[in-house]
């Protein structure tokens, strides 16, 4: 046995760790997060040649039945058809219920299940200690009784109230258990999903009561609409129910708007942290049925300091030791006010900007359809003329510019967006402190800087050119493809930019917008055509640039007028049809050079020949 141990340990050590995550409820419920991140975090840090995969059942929208069972493994099989787990980790009931029916099962066969969150305590002495190990939730029935008789000295009445789901089955019938010798306090125990009928229950409550809300998560309505949102239920029971309310649960210890004044609590990061030392000890050689399970140690007493001052009592002086106090006067705004402050300035300013960016991009449009229809008239008539259409086409370059931006904005606006949340959560988990909010501030002013140089980028290149200048043509074209590149990616386009060291005299800024106009031409040509891994290719060598495309070339039939003004092949409101008309006269008349083209096997190729400027 000691010998199949080490070689199973060292298999895997050599090719890595194969660990499922599986929880019974939804990732977006607050109890499940808290632990699948604490449960990530360790193993990541802890585990070498981790591989980590996590799946959630979401019980409590869909409960469980054998056939929603029979069809989660065959997904689960078809999904890891390959894979073989050595370590499943369990959190709460349902899930722990799923694996042991298909035990069996090929992904499962050979893996060691380690659980938390389990409230039905009769499977310790079930489980085949060599297979399972893990942390039960033990609640403290007793333990929430005793804070309820500090809050009310006169208690005389306790609600205890749950949602009939199977967590809630088994913990009101602990709850039973253990106040049945108790003869002094009458004890009201409603147990359904339907929250009206609670109300209803509890509307006429006796002065002297306290509620204790154990589970609450599948609780609906008279019409059985969707179930309610978790943290609604309290805030709803708390307009009826003006007395302090007890939980279990420390996520739900500072749901505002509520009676809630805390509670001997299990705690979904302790529970956690002790089931991943638990997989540390098996990883680290330790047998199964030396690990074993964890009855007590994963609970911690939460105090609400602001809602208990409502019943007036002063939680630091009901004397409970190791209390972790929440909901303290002392507000997160008072404490970090110039920070929040800075804060709302730079979003409200960041979206200010994006406004005038959307309004600017309207007036564009409104400009470059107002210049079409002007030109259209005078394009033989003078010069002037000319120079109109070479400011639409700046404009209309202007418009696929502002497209970058959001496409680079995107990204840090998520960023900033997600920080801002996590901070408010890292603040009730008691993160933040000095050195933390230090670090905060250099995360975000480094995403700020990103977006403030991309809009120095934007300005610089639609800046006049007011006199020749000698450019590096290598220098030029990176430039346009920074700018860009965002966008060909999103469109799975790969740019590639293959150059020598040659450099011309002329007007920079109107070599940049010509090469511009090229890719985007490019880009349009591959996605029109759905090309699958589109790519264009730029070779600058002896002062000419190649800039070629496997967008399928340029049809015989029009070959002949894609440089007149006006000629587009793209749907009305989508092009103007004069990029490669000022293409050409930027290239031809402002800078000296030619500016031709010639269809290849895949594509198109532009040939701009600035030879003799050098």
């Amino acid at each position: 046995m000691k010998k199949l141990v080490f070689i199973l340990l060292f298999t895997i050590h050599l090719f890595g760790v194969n660990i499922l995550i599986l929880n019974s409820y939804s990732p977006t419920l607050k109890w499940t997060s808290i632990q699948t991140h604490t449960l990530i975090d360790k193993l990541e840090q802890n585990v070498k040649n981790l591989n980590l995969y996590v799946e959630c059942m979401n019980t409590k929208q869909f409960r469980p039945t054998p056939k929603r069972y029979k069809n989660y493994i065959s997904y689960l099989k078809n999904k890891y058809n390959k894979l073989e787990f050595d370590i499943v980790i369990i959190t709460d009931d349902n899930a722990l219920n799923f694996v042991r029916m298909y035990k069996n099962e090929s992904i499962f066969k050979k893996a060691k299940i380690f659980f938390e969150g389990i409230n039905n305590l009769s499977l310790a002495n079930k489980l085949d200690k060599s297979i399972y190990a893990g942390v039960f939730e033990k609640k403290n029935p007793l333990s929430n009784l005793e804070i309820a008789k500090k809050i009310k000295p006169n208690l005389k009445t306790v609600y205890v109230v749950s949602d009939a789901s199977t967590s809630g089955n088994k913990t009101i019938k602990e709850y039973k258990n253990a106040f049945k010798q108790i003869k002094n306090i009458n004890f009201i125990y409603l147990n359904s999903a339907n929250i009206d009928f609670i109300i209803k229950m509890i509307k006429n409550y006796e002065k002297d009561s306290v509620l204790m809300l154990l589970t609450f998560g599948s609780m609906h309505n008279n019409n059985y609409n969707n179930t309610i949102n978790m943290p609604k239920v309290p805030q709803m029971l708390s307009k009826y129910y003006n007395n302090p309310i007890l939980v279990h649960a420390d996520i739900y210890a500072n749901i505002p708007h509520t009676n809630i004044v805390g509670g001997d609590c299990t705690d979904a990061k302790q529970q956690a942290t002790l089931n991943t030392n638990k997989v540390f000890e098996y990883l680290n050689g330790k047998k199964m049925e030396n690990i074993g399970f964890t009855l007590k140690g994963a609970n911690e007493i939460y105090l609400n300091v602001k809602n208990l001052q409502k019943f007036g009592v002063n939680a630091y002086k009901l004397n409970i030791k190791d209390a972790i106090y929440v909901n303290k006067p002392t507000s997160f705004y008072e404490i970090y006010k110039i920070q929040i402050i800075s804060t709302i300035v730079i979003i409200i300013l960041i979206l200010i900007f994006i406004i005038i960016l959307a309004h600017k991009n309207r007036e564009i449009n409104q400009l470059n359809k107002h210049l079409k229809e002007e030109i259209k008239k005078e394009i033989k008539a003078n010069r002037k003329k000319e120079q109109i259409l070479f400011q639409q086409s700046k404009l209309a370059a202007m418009g696929e510019m502002i497209g970058a931006i959001a496409h680079q904005w995107r990204q840090p606006l998520n960023a900033l967006s997600l920080n801002i949340q996590l901070l408010v959560d890292d603040y009730l988990d008691n993160k933040i402190d000095k050195k933390y909010l230090e670090n905060f501030e250099s995360k975000q002013i480094e995403i700020i800087q990103f977006m403030s140089k991309t809009i120095d980028d934007f300005r610089n290149f639609f800046s006049q050119d007011k006199e020749k200048i000698n450019f590096s043509l290598k220098e030029s074209v990176e430039e346009v493809i920074k700018l860009i590149d965002k966008q060909l990616q999103d469109h799975n386009i790969k740019i590639e930019l293959i150059s020598d060291t040659s450099e011309v005299r002329g007007y920079k800024n109107e070599f940049k917008q010509v090469i511009l106009n090229l890719i985007n031409n490019a880009k349009d040509a591959i996605v029109e055509n759905h090309i699958l891994n589109g790519k264009i290719e730029i070779i600058i060598k002896n002062n000419t640039i190649f800039v070629r495309d496997n967008g399928g070339g340029i049809p015989e039939k029009i070959k002949e007028r894609i440089f007149e003004p006006y000629f587009t092949t793209k749907d009305q409101g989508k092009g103007t049809g004069i990029g490669l008309y000022m293409s050409k006269i930027i290239i031809e008349e402002h800078l000296g050079g030619s500016l031709s083209f010639k269809n290849t096997n895949s594509g198109t190729e532009f040939i701009i020949d600035l030879k003799e400027m050098k």
